[in-house]
């Protein structure tokens, strides 16, 4: 495994073990929500609205997958699917006023960083958010902008 493998296996478990799973499994439990209209509900919550393509290419499943998510979440009147201005048969996924509230209440839940954050000094916490933020910025998936070349990041790193 190189190291850049290795950093982000640390990454991962971080945010799909321990605390911040149990985190989101109690939410689920708690609001009657599955895992994938949470994560649905999140993402809409960042926008004015997206294409339902879109949804599904930015958290990687299958567009009918992406309507049966839509579906539940609008039968709890949490969003709602609008024409596109660019093109009517397009339809736009919109987060109503209660859906942006539980997106709310979910993100200031999911937001608390893990107690084992306590292990970092105050400098050590702004150097990963740093270094972090730098991992965002080379992905345009999460960025919107350039993608960063794989080969060049295996290069970088000694």
């Amino acid at each position: 495994m190189g190291l850049a493998e290795d950093a982000f296996d640390r990454l991962r478990r971080i945010a799909f073990e321990g605390e911040h799973i149990e985190k989101m499994a109690a939410i689920g439990v708690q609001k009657k929500l599955s895992p994938g209209v949470i994560k649905t509900l999140m993402r809409l919550a960042r926008s004015d609205g997206i294409s339902m393509g879109e949804m599904a290419r930015s958290i990687g499943c299958d567009p009918s997958y992406i309507t049966a998510l839509v579906d539940d979440l609008d039968q709890r009147g949490l969003a709602r699917r609008e024409p596109a201005p660019y093109d009517r048969r397009v339809k736009i996924i919109v987060l109503s006023d209660a859906g942006q509230a539980l997106a709310e209440e979910i993100s200031s839940v999911l937001s608390v960083p893990p107690a084992s954050f306590a292990a970092l000094s105050r400098s050590e916490l702004r150097q990963l958010r740093d270094l972090l933020d730098k991992v965002i910025t080379a992905d345009r998936g999460i960025s919107g902008e350039a993608v960063v070349d794989p080969a060049a990041v295996q290069a970088a790193v000694p």
